[in-house]
């Protein structure tokens, strides 16, 4: 999918967290906030989402969709079985609702987590459109421990990393197992689109020996080097026809509404602010914000020139500082109405 393939956007995602922290992750992406604006540690499903709050499920279901998430773990865990309904996911289903439990080392497997999506699927009502939001558990960390019944199938020469060696084995089977959904929907007449995107990196016990493979020392990593760390492999794939794109790279925040760009859904008023402010700023996390490059002055320019430029350098301010504004609103004193 990565290589240009048919109806596909693919690019690296940049996360605001690493080794852990799942629930930024799908904070960020469900309600196009991101962790940049908030304090260092913070966990938004644990500390601020006590009520209603916008989010891309209640956008979809205000315009008709079926809301589902699905999670084959624990409900209490980072409070998905509170925040979810607060979310707009009318829909949940946890571990103890997964039928056909297959499991991998511990946990349960990406095929009875893929299943699930396919069985929803196809007992949704029909005509009704779905949005189905599905976080997997087969490749939770730690990496160190031995499973019986799982050996591993992929080894890093050269490397000695058991546990480098144990995260790749898990890799490869999610990827067997996403091929076989993409290949589910290539055959359905509904409009499909499959979003599937990373919520962080592996920990410094997988990591430490790739970055050292590369000339890196996962304890003195520059700021260009650490940038690495927080990036994560996405993919828009459509079962029809959408514009094609490879190298996109974003932020977590943004993902959202590009998909809904890409599928020709219409965007609310918050996520067609996010895609303007996207221009400008194409990478905003808890991490890193990058700004695009400023062409409107240089060594030729003419006074009028430089004041237009200046002009624009401050709308940019002014527009990220609106994004400040609108995610506090959104978060702490939003209204349901």
């Amino acid at each position: 999918l990565e290589k240009g393939n048919e109806n596909t956007i693919t690019g690296y995602l940049n996360t605001s967290v690493c080794g852990g922290n799942t629930a930024d992750t799908e904070f960020e992406f469900l309600t196009g906030n991101t962790m940049a604006f908030l304090p260092v540690g913070s966990i938004p499903y644990q500390q601020y989402i006590k009520s209603t709050t916008p989010s891309l499920a209640s956008y979809l279901k205000s315009i008709g969709y079926a809301t589902y998430a699905q999670h084959p773990y624990y409900g209490s865990g980072w409070n998905r079985d509170t925040v979810y309904p607060l979310l707009g996911f009318d829909n949940l289903s946890f571990m103890q609702d997964y039928s056909n439990q297959r499991f991998v080392r511990k946990y349960i497997s990406d095929e009875t987590s893929f299943d699930r999506i396919i069985e929803t699927y196809e007992n949704k009502q029909d005509g009704q459109p779905a949005f189905i939001f599905n976080v997997t558990m087969q490749n939770h960390g730690g990496y160190t421990d031995t499973y019986y019944g799982f050996d591993n199938t992929v080894t890093a020469d050269k490397l000695n990393n058991s546990a480098l060696d144990q995260y790749l084995s898990l890799i490869k089977m999610t990827d067997e197992d996403l091929k076989n959904l993409i290949e589910y929907f290539s055959n359905v007449d509904e409009k499909t689109i499959v979003v599937f995107f990373g919520d962080h990196q592996p920990n410094d016990t997988v990591a430490s020996s790739v970055l050292a493979a590369n000339g890196m020392d996962y304890n003195n990593l520059s700021n260009e080097e650490l940038k690495l760390r927080y990036q994560v492999p996405y993919v828009i794939w459509a079962n029809y026809d959408i514009d094609e794109a490879a190298g996109k790279d974003t932020s977590v925040n943004y993902l959202a509404a590009n998909v809904l760009k890409a599928a020709g859904v219409p965007t609310n008023d918050y996520q067609s602010f996010l895609l303007k402010l996207q221009e400008e700023y194409p990478i905003i996390s808890a991490v890193r914000t990058d700004k695009t490059a400023d062409k409107t002055l240089d060594k030729a320019s003419n006074k009028s020139d430089k004041a237009t430029g200046s002009k624009n350098k401050q709308a940019d301010s002014d527009m990220l500082n609106d994004y400040k504004l609108l995610q506090y609103y959104r978060l702490f004193d939003w209204e349901d109405k």
